[in-house]
């Protein structure tokens, strides 16, 4: 079976259905599952975004695509249910730029692990600290990141995964990394030490995180191989690169990974056709007809 594996959306939700979308036809292969490590962007008006989110949303238009996702126009539903019915929907974990709150709120009405977070099921929530069957594989999920003083791991979530037998499970999906993972540009040392700990306690096949923005492994905790994937749809300036660094709104190259279950092989998608789903107001509709 085939997983592909997003790196963060930040609200670039048609993006992420798009490259799926050519991922399977590209590579003329089904698609079993699709999970994204988080900072989907789930929130579920403007008014709720963080700083951050509307700091870099002012010249970042695809970003609010997430909630036309909440509310489709009939033309935008007919684009995601096409998508839907070439690929599953995607499973993600909480990142730090998430509505938490009301994200908890959807699983407490459900009563359940997974929720989806927009009416046309796209997207599913999976609660932090559980443990999934997705595709034959048993999947863990740990949201948000570890930063003293600002976010740390949902603790009661990080003690259930620390409860798990050692082998137990086989892909565990995390937002944050493990400590060690990269340096800032103040050259502080990145990661969490508790998310080091955790998959030196699980030994799963494999790790996959997001957040630093950039592809970073392989890397290796005993049994255990590490991939962090890039951004899915890197702005158009910075405050560190005032010049514009990605004006048409491209999909990264590295911000999608696939994994064959049979094999184990894991790979960072880097196919030339990435950069062509690209735009302010990506065509779902367009796109797939193009990849059908």
């Amino acid at each position: 079976m085939k997983i592909a594996f997003l790196g963060d959306v930040h609200g670039c939700v048609l993006h992420a259905l798009g490259a799926v979308v050519a991922l399977r036809k590209r590579r003329e292969l089904r698609l079993d599952a699709v999970i994204q490590v988080g900072d989907l962007g789930a929130y579920p008006s403007f008014d709720r975004w963080d700083e951050a989110s509307r700091r870099f949303g002012r010249d970042h238009p695809a970003q609010g695509d997430f909630f036309r996702l909440l509310d489709p126009s009939p033309a935008f539903a007919e684009g995601v249910r096409s998508a839907l019915g070439r690929v599953p929907g995607v499973l993600f974990v909480s990142g730090n730029h998430e509505d938490h709150d009301w994200l908890a709120s959807l699983h407490d009405a459900a009563g359940a692990e997974v929720v989806p977070v927009d009416p046309l099921g796209a997207y599913l929530h999976v609660a932090c600290g559980n443990v999934v069957e997705v595709a034959g594989q048993r999947v863990a999920f740990l949201g948000l990141i570890e930063v003293p003083g600002k976010m740390d791991l949902d603790e009661s979530a990080y003690a259930r995964l620390m409860a798990v037998r050692p082998g137990d499970v086989d892909v565990l999906v995390t937002h944050d990394g493990p400590y060690g993972i990269s340096r800032d540009r103040r050259g502080n040392v990145q990661g969490s030490a508790k998310l080091t700990a955790l998959i030196e306690h699980l030994h799963p096949r494999l790790h996959v995180s997001g957040h630093y923005h950039h592809p970073n492994g392989p890397r290796r905790y005993g049994r255990t191989t590490s991939y962090a994937l890039a951004q899915l749809v890197r702005p158009k300036t910075t405050k560190w690169e005032p010049e514009p660094i990605n004006p048409e709104q491209r999909v990264t190259a590295g911000s999608i990974g696939l994994l064959d279950t049979e094999t184990g092989d894991f790979e960072y998608v880097q196919d030339d056709w990435l950069a062509g789903i690209s735009g302010d107001a990506l065509d779902l509709a367009e796109l797939i007809a193009v990849h059908s």
